[in-house]
């Protein structure tokens, strides 16, 4: 009896030590699984602040959007009423037989034919409240 009883403890002993290998190759398998999983959880919280942190100032950035646009509209417009003055302070006389405006270096109207100097006057002063 007693070397039965040997016989499984040694049967035991070895293969609790098999046991015991397979245990031990399985935990390395696991713990590698972890780490893989945890690396992945602080990579995917890291992408998630980032995410936060990119729609907070897309918010911001879209009234500036607008503002941009309102600003560039009104810069257009700006432009306009600088060419029109312009074409206004481009012709300085008036053709006093037809009224229209007249570049300096015209000899006659083009538009009525009068030829004399003594037809041109200055073209009215137009003032900025005036224009507006």
């Amino acid at each position: 009896m007693e070397q039965f009883l040997n016989k499984v403890l040694s049967d035991a002993k070895r293969q609790s030590t098999v046991e015991s290998q397979l245990v031990d190759s399985k935990a390395e398998i696991l713990d590698a699984m972890y780490e893989t999983l945890e690396s992945g959880s602080q990579a995917i919280s890291t992408v998630k602040d980032m995410m936060f942190n990119v729609r907070s100032e897309v918010k911001q950035l879209q009234p500036l959007a607008s503002t941009v646009d309102l600003i560039r509209h009104e810069l257009n417009g700006l432009v306009e009423e600088v060419e029109k003055l312009e074409g206004k302070m481009k012709f300085t006389y008036v053709c006093r037989s037809c009224g229209k405006p007249l570049l300096p270096e015209f000899k006659i109207c083009p538009y009525c034919g009068e030829d004399s100097q003594l037809l041109r006057a200055p073209a009215p002063l137009i003032s900025v409240d005036e224009h507006k």
